[in-house]
């Protein structure tokens, strides 16, 4: 049998033996993991809406009259005091305590049983472009292959089965849910057949339906095994409703190439808008053991492997976003007890798997976000009333079936977090800068800001000195404090966000002298006495480097508030505090926990202060620490400790970042790129203010860089070149030049490093 390697894609010569090993597909609403074991092979089933309701859920506790005792303690007797007496009255009020999100959980699950005692030549493959998944093999001397994809053009997942030399002979074991949440049925009847799950603790649940095309073999049913023989093919074609009331599958085509080929058009339309190529040091078609071997026992950057973990992260949007957004796994799950309940975390986890979206040329992805964030904004404006008497909205750091913010107690205050809400909207304002939506910046980035600057006019006091006073106040994970550092930078990003989009709009000239005197009023960023940025600005408030967030620095991975050239000094300060915590726990060995958000924030950073080598180095802690499933899909810990894929969604954002940037009018080439990374192309990414890559080369033996770009506004750049200081463009300096992009008219720069 001949089986060729993809060329966007990885394979590997062993079957999965836990579901975080199978290889994942997805359509941005349903997903599905196959194992691709020849023996007992297994099949699950994802719906990106099925968080399974618990039965500890509860709404948030009505706090508001306790603000000011809060804030009484706070000055008193501090934060812990208060908020030892905030749990209490809490408790008091019905409050349980610290609880979890709903579960993200299979939808189903399928056991099928091959009937095959020797097995040789084993291969399995996931095919990043087209959305397919593989396995091919000898089986008692018989070549059988299984091909798997999650259709978009149809919304159902396909499984076809073959044998190429003799009649399949299989049983089929639907497991039947049953535990303290749900209730499952299954029924069989004519080739169709249906799991139906009952929730246990809400009204509803969920069907699924699914249907087999045996091209005229034998299918019989016992004690809810189904048993498939006379048949050289069969195709099982599922579909996730959430619904107790699900109607038949529609009348399909038997032909699963037809289905596949109706599938594909619309997958690689999105995988292929943007391309990246590098200098390979290894034969791509190598399978993912020898891959990984080879990039944990050397020293230099494993590039074939590198393009493929940047193919892999755009293909885990691709598959988990747009009818929501990606979850802590992404769209995938086959554990009713997930780590975090596997749920949209908003304090770095949600924001890390979406950073690529934009600049990758996925925008469309987004809507599922956004629809996502506005479904919850009822809670949203529940927590803000219920824990700070305040109109707008508070974002919950933990949601999925609601976005209640009951994930906190004495350990973990987590409900002092305020800027959440603030940060998700940083894509809110983004989709409008990148695409030049009117519309959307009106109708829905406009209304969403404001419910953010509603919350802090009614919760923010004055200080002493004039300034705004953020009590209580808590720098995510890391501690409380007065005025987190990452509380006012994001309110300061929200304000000039709605400031510009108001003069966009030409609209609320009023509001906008509100807002401009709001950001007069915030307190001024402040540096310790080690030079350092600090994380929280208040002065008797120390630091606390051995931590895996980043929060305090938000204004330069994130809002881009200032640059080296605009202000130097807070720049500066900056980059030393992110050294210290580089040196305190992202390079220490007594670091308070690996974390793979952690490092990719390390390595987003790293791109902004122009630190090549650092790049690398986070590149190569993941790779070196076993933090790589089969299917190029991250772990949260090292050694493949818990399934999650906010490092996948982060990782081509570094690659984008690190070869071309654009804020502060300024376009920023080739400005943290490790030496070893010598030549490659990019192609079809996107920068702010809709400015179209059409193509990157880079050689830097040839000391060579042609960049093509175009722009549907006009528009001027500067250029800078952090490492390549004497880059020339027709032979003079290129800092020393700007460049003007006239309206759909290509532009073609080619510079001497």
């Amino acid at each position: 049998m001949q089986f060729d390697p993809p060329k966007k894609g990885i394979w590997h010569d062993q079957p999965a033996t836990r579901w975080e090993e199978g290889f994942v597909l997805g359509n941005g609403e349903m997903g599905a993991i196959v194992f691709g074991d020849p023996r007992h092979d297994r099949l699950i089933g994802n719906h990106a809406d099925l968080f399974l309701p618990t039965s500890h859920q509860q709404p948030t506790p009505d706090l508001s009259d306790l603000l000011p005792k809060v804030r009484q303690l706070i000055e008193t007797d501090g934060y812990q005091a208060a908020v030892d007496f905030q749990f209490k009255m809490a408790t008091e009020r019905g409050y349980q305590g610290l609880q979890m999100s709903d579960p993200f959980v299979p939808a189903f699950e399928l056991a099928i049983d091959f009937h095959i005692n020797n097995v040789a030549h084993y291969k399995r493959a996931l095919n990043y472009q087209t959305g397919e998944a593989l396995s091919c093999y000898l089986g008692d001397g018989e070549q059988i292959q299984t091909q798997t994809f999650v259709s978009r053009h149809d919304n159902l997942i396909i499984h076809r089965i073959r044998n190429f030399d003799g009649a399949l002979n299989l049983t089929l074991s639907p497991q039947i849910y049953q535990n303290e949440a749900l209730s499952g049925h299954f029924y069989y009847q004519d080739c169709q057949f249906k799991w139906h799950n009952k929730y246990r603790h809400k009204e509803g649940g969920y069907t699924v339906t699914a249907q087999l095309f045996t091209h005229h073999g034998k299918v019989t049913e016992e004690d809810d095994l189904l048993h498939v023989t006379g048949t050289k093919e069969l195709i099982v074609v599922f579909r996730i409703d959430l619904s107790l009331m699900a109607p038949p599958i529609k009348q399909l085509t038997h032909d699963y190439q037809t289905l596949f080929s109706q599938h594909v058009v619309r997958h690689q339309s999105l995988f292929d808008r943007v391309q990246l190529h590098l200098k390979h040091d290894k034969d791509p078609s190598e399978n993912f053991y020898t891959l990984m071997s080879d990039a944990t026992n050397r020293e230099t950057l494993p590039l074939t492997l590198v393009e493929k973990i940047y193919d892999a992260g755009r293909y885990m949007y691709i598959a988990s976003a747009g009818h929501k957004t990606p979850n802590l796994q992404g769209i995938w799950s086959g554990d009713f007890q997930p780590a975090w309940s596997g749920d949209y975390t908003f304090d770095t986890n949600v924001q890390l798997s979406i950073a690529q979206a934009l600049s990758g040329n996925l925008e469309e992805g987004l809507f599922g976000f956004f629809d996502l964030v506005e479904s919850l904004l009822p809670d949203f404006k529940e927590n803000a009333k219920r824990f700070f008497n305040s109109s707008g909205i508070v974002s919950s750091i933990h949601s999925s079936t609601h976005g209640h913010h009951i994930h906190w107690n004495k350990d973990w205050p987590l409900h002092y977090w305020t800027c959440g809400a603030g940060w998700l909207g940083h894509w809110f304002y983004q989709y409008y800068h990148y695409t030049g939506d009117i519309d959307f910046l009106r109708e829905r980035t406009v209304p969403y800001l404001e419910e953010i600057i509603a919350f802090y006019q009614d919760f923010l006091t004055i200080d002493e000195s004039g300034h705004y006073l953020f009590r209580p106040s808590y720098s995510a994970e890391n501690g409380c404090g007065d005025n987190a550092t990452q509380d006012i930078a994001v309110l300061k990003e929200v304000i000039t966000n709605l400031i510009t989009s108001y003069q966009v709009l030409g609209i609320k000239p009023d509001q906008i002298a509100i807002l401009e005197k709001m950001k007069d009023q915030l307190p001024p960023y402040m540096i310790n006495e080690e030079g350092a940025f600090k994380e929280w600005l208040t002065p008797n408030k120390g630091e606390a480097y051995n931590h895996r967030h980043f929060s305090h620095l938000y204004p330069i991975f994130q809002s881009r508030e200032f640059t080296q050239k605009t202000d130097p000094i807070w720049f500066n300060a900056c980059q030393v505090a992110f050294d210290k915590r580089r040196r305190a726990w992202l390079e220490s060995e007594e670091g308070d926990t690996t974390s793979t958000h952690g490092r990719m924030h390390s390595a987003l950073l790293a791109t902004q202060f122009h630190m090549p080598e650092l790049v690398k180095e986070v590149m190569m802690m993941v790779l070196k620490n076993n933090c790589f499933f089969p299917s190029l899909m991250m772990s949260h810990y090292n050694q493949l400790e818990v399934f999650n894929v906010d490092g996948n969604g982060a990782f081509p954002q570094v690659i984008h970042e690190m070869l071309i940037d654009y804020h502060h009018d300024t376009l920023y080439l080739l400005q943290a790129l490790p030496e070893e990374i010598s030549a490659g192309e990019l192609s079809g990414v996107k920068l702010p203010n809709q400015i179209n890559v059409l193509q990157l080369n880079w050689d830097l033996e040839k000391k060579s860089l042609r960049v093509m770009l175009m722009s549907p506004v006009e528009q001027r750049l500067a250029l800078r070149f952090p490492l390549f200081k004497q880059a020339k463009l027709h032979g003079e300096l290129a800092t020393e030049q700007c460049v003007d992009l006239v309206r759909e008219q290509t532009v073609v720069l080619e510079f001497e490093l």
